[in-house]
């Protein structure tokens, strides 16, 4: 935007450096007693000389021109400006030049004092140089200018900068450096927070509405913002101060982005497309173009100048508001605002040019206008958008409205029908009453067999796999659940051990006590086991007769043994009477543990057989660890 109306100004002006191509003359020296503002026509300008030093330029008698607007267009060799000074007062005086424009690349400002021919040191800003570098952190470019009493002082400006040299440039103390400071901050901090305001509005109808124009809209909003932190300075201020070679080429990119952005809005927002024809094309052109600048600005900046955005810029605008007032008399509701809007930029952005060219006043309003004129527009496209929120809701109240009447048309020649329809349908909502009735009957009749099927066979299934004496788990199911845990310890690679378990002289106590006590012996020992196993996957199961096994995934050997013990320890101190007679009950349990990894079930179990032959040769009632256990590996039997 900024660089197309800086085209548009320059014509109509016929070029704001033309115009400066004045005789000649000697400048007037300001006399700085009182505080005021620098007058433009107080600077001359010379053209070129890019590689001169100070000493150069202030020794050779040089073609300098009055300079009478504060703008030389674009000047790819740079300039030079200097200014005459001369302290009138009684003490020493500092003055601080400003130039309130910061996207030029470099700015270098050099005091000269005539009377005791001395230089003062040399002080440089610009985008393109680090704030840390400038001789004081401030949004524009401002340089300190020491003005001893009664003395007099050329200042020197060497210029160099890719985009149009605007100067506008003021000579003030430092009471109105701050209250301009502050006065720009406030101005600033107000354009920011009507832009948070509009965004966090539009991202919320973006959440309700699912609607891609405000995602659109709120990407031009931030593009805009990008815009006017770099044309503000305050970018580099806040945001970016050590970054120069990014500031230098964030004007350009913002300025693209600023055309891309709004052209994607306006092709979803306007909806262009259904329109065809020369406003789609040179609508989707234009946007093609743009997304294109943008990739070079941000990939290869120094190929940017062939892509002569300055004059498509300019075209851009015409077009825009070609397009724009074409839609608007086709019918379009959403053009109006939309026409007006760009229309309200594009007038406060001449406003602002029309001022750093010299054809108006440069004043705080003059010069902050595009700022005006963005916020301007930026509240007309808010309230376009609303508006479409209105029509969409009163084009979907009417659409509502006619196919409500329509529905009454319809629903009175339904009646007619379904009134016909009625008694039959009572008829067969009776017979179907009957047919449910009866279905519904024998389904339940059906689902109770089948619950009692069920249920029968999952006695039997926990029949055939249960010990009916103790209620452990029986052989059968012992030998399945085994063969799955070494399977699965195989896979996790975790250890698995067995316990085999035999109550001492138990023939002793079946003769002598009777079978009954025997059971009851059988039973007490089991409740044991079972007490033992309270881990998921722990199996206790009655292997046969006076044997027990138990299955224990995930325990080595140690804590096999220890459970093993614990459970020893536990039958040894059953307290079993038979009439009045204590009875001590004792039990000799084998373990064996391994990592199944080439050991098969039989070889598990024949270890703990081997282990459990080991614990009764060695006077039983105590555990026994099996040796490592070897696939094959052969056992002697066990001699209860």
């Amino acid at each position: 935007m900024m660089r197309a109306l800086l085209l548009m100004v320059a014509c109509l002006t016929l070029l704001p450096w033309t115009g400066n191509a004045m005789a000649a003359e000697p400048s007037p020296v300001l006399q700085t007693r009182g505080a005021a503002t620098l007058q433009v026509g107080a600077v001359e300008y010379l053209l070129g000389r890019p590689d001169a030093d100070y000493t150069q330029i202030a020794a050779a008698d040089l073609p300098w021109q009055r300079l009478n607007k504060p703008n030389l267009g674009k000047q790819r060799d740079g300039a030079w400006l200097r200014l005459r000074l001369h302290n009138t007062g009684d003490a020493a005086k500092r003055w601080y030049l400003l130039l309130k424009w910061p996207v030029l690349d470099r700015v270098a400002v050099r005091l000269y004092y005539p009377d005791s021919d001395r230089w003062g040191q040399s002080m440089l800003a610009g985008d393109a140089v680090a704030l840390s570098s400038r001789p004081l952190a401030d949004h524009h470019f401002v340089y300190p200018l020491e003005l001893p009493a009664g003395e007099r002082a050329v200042v020197y400006l060497q210029l160099q900068a890719r985009e149009t040299l605007a100067l506008p440039l003021e000579l003030i103390d430092e009471k109105q450096l701050i209250e301009g400071k502050l006065r720009d901050v406030t101005l600033v901090s107000l354009f920011f927070g009507g832009i948070l305001v509009i965004v966090l509005y539009n991202c919320s109808l973006l959440i309700f509405t699912r609607d891609g124009s405000y995602f659109l809209y709120v990407l031009y909003l931030l593009s805009a913002v990008f815009y006017v932190l770099t044309i503000t300075g305050f970018g580099q201020l806040y945001l970016w101060p050590e970054i120069p070679e990014l500031s230098a080429r964030f004007y350009g990119l913002s300025a693209a982005l600023c055309f891309f952005t709004p052209m994607l809005f306006a092709l979803r927002f306007l909806g262009i497309r259904r329109y065809g024809g020369w406003v789609w094309a040179v609508s989707i052109s234009l946007t093609g173009y743009w997304g294109v600048a943008v990739l070079m600005l941000l990939l290869a900046p120094t190929l940017a100048r062939y892509l002569f955005m300055d004059s498509v810029a300019l075209l851009h605008c015409v077009v825009t508001m070609a397009v724009t007032l074409n839609l608007w008399m086709r019918g379009n509701p959403s053009a109006r605002l939309f026409s007006i809007a760009w229309s309200t930029l594009l007038g406060f952005t001449v406003v602002n040019l029309l001022a750093l060219n010299g054809t108006l006043p440069l004043n705080a309003w003059t010069l902050n206008g595009q700022l005006i004129g963005m916020f301007a527009e930026f509240v007309l496209l808010s309230m376009a958008l609303a508006e479409r929120i209105n029509v969409e809701r009163n084009r979907r109240i009417a659409a509502q409205q006619l196919a409500l009447h329509a529905s009454e048309s319809l629903a009175e020649e339904r009646a007619l029908r379904l009134q016909a329809k009625q008694e039959a349908l009572d008829l067969q909502l009776r017979a179907n009453e009957v047919l449910e009735a009866r279905v519904y009957e024998r389904t339940r009749a059906l689902e109770e067999v089948r619950h009692g099927l069920e249920a029968a066979n999952a006695e039997l299934m926990r029949l055939s796999t249960t010990d009916s004496l103790t209620q452990l788990a029986n052989r059968r199911r012992f030998d399945r659940l085994l063969d799955e845990e070494i399977r699965r310890a195989r896979r996790a690679g975790s250890p698995l051990s067995v316990l085999l378990a035999d109550i001492d002289h138990f023939k002793r106590v079946n003769d002598s006590y009777g079978h009954p006590f025997g059971d009851e012996c059988l039973r007490q020992v089991a409740a044991v086991l079972a007490a033992h196993c309270q881990r998921a996957g722990d199996v206790a199961a009655r292997y046969g007769g006076e044997e027990f096994v138990v299955l224990l995934p995930g325990l080595d050997a140690e804590q096999a043994v220890a459970l093993a013990e614990s459970i020893r320890c536990t039958i040894a101190h059953l307290q079993l009477q038979h009439g009045e007679q204590p009875v001590a009950l004792t039990i000799s349990l084998g373990v064996a543990t391994l990592t199944p990894s080439l050991v098969a079930p039989a070889d598990l179990l024949a270890a703990a057989d081997a282990a459990l032959y080991q614990a009764k040769n060695a006077g039983r009632d105590q555990v026994a660890l099996a040796a490592e256990v070897n696939a094959g590996e052969q056992t002697p039997a066990l001699n209860a």
